[in-house]
């Protein structure tokens, strides 16, 4: 099948949807399909070209910065892809579609089904589905015909983890159905040796943005006393400055490492370096960054929200806390890993664990669902 891939992010742009995009892009070229990458340009990037077997379209957008991107820039990416997708689609020869987010890259699909008769798969990935994210909530309530539209007119419906399934059953009276992220074993694996160290070396991956809860973090971190942590932040993002302030104000701007954005490859070293992850975010669907570091050999101490909670087995490969228990059960999570006997077992089950989220089964999942196109799905037309 030739299958195009709807995502306004892709690598080097973006995080772990466009990480999720490239990996199973990767994997059905494996599996014999031509697959293509409509996604949003940024500076410096070609707007056309073919990566590791893939062809990639990136689109003018009003994106400004690599590792996040605002509504009015989504907004941007939609608007170009609404007028220009069509004729690509078309020139492509587009056979199915796999669009990331039912919103704002679902209409660039649900366009194409009307035009020109190609089928979708809609995958959700967290902030496209109400409730997930409460300053949302209003722009969610005015797009939800919008939406919903995308979501009636797609062949399947797909959400990374039960918890983000169940979400969007309730906003939306449409079945999903979960297929997990997976995670590469091979680049991501456990280090040969790791000498111990006397401080506790913690590391947070991802975005500084509000859904990470970093001002948590840094507040919860700061009750233990000075010289048994480090705090490692690879990331950036619009909170850095106040995290920055934060970490003065706190008396902790000596233990806090910065590592800024780090290219893929250079994951692992960094994950080989600290002794556990942590993830204190107000919402997850499913986070790469979690499988990366048990794949790694990490104990995850993370929020106990859903698309964590799909991933983190407490007391078996890491440690769930409740973001209400102000700061107990985190600070207590923090110290029961200074135990290095128990980092490694906890370490050993995230290793076994993570072997079992395959990206090579994930494509598969998305073939099978992108094969079965009924009758019905051919022969009507969509409808709002």
């Amino acid at each position: 099948m030739r299958i195009l891939i709807v995502n306004y992010e892709y690598p080097p742009v973006g995080g772990g949807a466009a990480t999720a995009a490239e990996a199973i892009a990767k994997e059905l070229v494996q599996l014999g399909h031509h697959a293509c990458v409509l996604t949003g340009g940024f500076k410096g990037l070609p707007s056309h070209g073919a990566e590791n077997g893939i062809t990639v379209r990136r689109l003018p957008s009003f994106r400004r910065a690599i590792d996040r991107s605002g509504i009015w820039e989504m907004l941007s990416f939609l608007i170009v892809a609404l007028v220009m997708g069509p004729r690509i689609i078309r020139k492509a020869r587009i056979e199915r579609c796999l669009v990331f987010f039912s919103l704002p890259c679902g209409p660039i699909a649900l366009l194409a089904r009307w035009v020109l008769g190609v089928p979708y798969v809609v995958t959700l990935r967290g902030g496209d589905v109400p409730g997930t994210e409460p300053s949302l909530n209003l722009i969610h309530r005015l797009l939800a015909p919008l939406r919903r539209a995308v979501l009636r007119n797609s062949i399947s419906i797909v959400a990374n983890s039960e918890g983000l399934q169940k979400m969007s059953e309730t906003a939306d009276p449409y079945p999903v159905r979960v297929i997990p992220n997976g995670v590469d074993t091979d680049l991501f694996k456990p280090p040969t040796r790791k000498e111990p160290a006397g401080a506790l070396r913690v590391l947070f991956v991802g975005r500084f943005q509000p859904q990470k809860n970093l001002p948590y973090l840094f507040k919860q971190i700061a009750q233990l006393a000075k010289g048994t942590f480090e705090l490692h932040l690879a990331g950036d993002g619009p909170q850095r400055e106040r995290l920055e302030r934060a970490a003065r104000e706190l008396g902790i701007a000596d233990a806090v490492i910065w590592h800024g954005w780090l290219p893929r490859e250079l994951m692992p070293r960094l994950y080989h370096s600290v002794d556990c992850l942590v993830n204190p975010s107000l919402y997850e669907g499913m986070p790469n960054v979690v499988l990366e570091a048990m794949a790694c050999a990490l104990p995850v101490i993370a929020s106990n929200v859903p698309g964590n909670a799909a991933l983190v087995l407490d007391g078996e490969n890491g440690l769930l806390f409740d973001l209400r228990d102000n700061p107990a059960g985190f600070i207590t999570a923090l110290n029961r890993l200074r135990d290095v006997d128990l980092r490694r077992r906890m370490g050993e089950s995230a290793r076994e664990r993570a072997c079992k989220f395959s990206w090579e089964n994930v494509a598969a999942q998305y073939v099978d669902l992108l094969s079965s196109v009924s009758t019905k799905m051919n022969d009507e037309k969509g409808t709002i």
